[in-house]
C-alpha cells in the first residue's frame, strides 16, 4: 500500500477516535473496541497496513454505531466508553501521527 492509502486510512481512524468519547455501546461492545484498538489497530499502525487499519476502523464503527433499541429486562443499556478506552484514544492518535505525513495547509 502506498502512503496515500495509509493516509486516508489514518484519517478515517482519527475521525472515529475524535467522535468516540461521545459514542455509546454496551460494556461487551466496549471490551471488543478496546481489544481491537490494542491488537488490530496497533498492528496495522506498526506494519503501515492500510487495509488492516480500514478493517479495524470499520469493526469499531460497527460496534459503536449500532442502533440500540430499548433494553429488555436484564439487558445492559448502552453507555459511554469506559476509562480504559478513553485513555487509549490519545495514545492511538499519537501513534497514528507518527505514520502520517504532516498536512500541507
Amino acid at each position: 500500500m502506498n502512503d496515500e492509502a495509509l493516509g486516508r486510512a489514518a484519517e478515517g481512524l482519527l475521525a472515529l477516535l475524535e467522535l468516540m468519547p461521545d459514542m455509546e455501546a454496551t460494556a461487551q461492545e466496549w471490551a471488543q473496541v478496546e481489544h481491537i484498538l490494542a491488537t488490530a489497530v496497533e498492528s496495522a499502525i506498526d506494519h503501515r497496513d492500510a487495509p488492516g487499519l480500514i478493517t479495524a476502523t470499520r469493526d469499531i464503527t460497527d460496534l459503536t454505531g449500532a442502533y440500540h433499541s430499548p433494553t429488555r429486562i436484564g439487558e445492559q443499556p448502552p453507555q459511554p466508553p469506559p476509562l480504559t478506552v478513553l485513555e487509549r484514544i490519545p495514545k492511538t492518535v499519537e501513534k497514528v501521527g507518527r505514520i502520517t505525513p504532516p498536512s500541507r495547509g
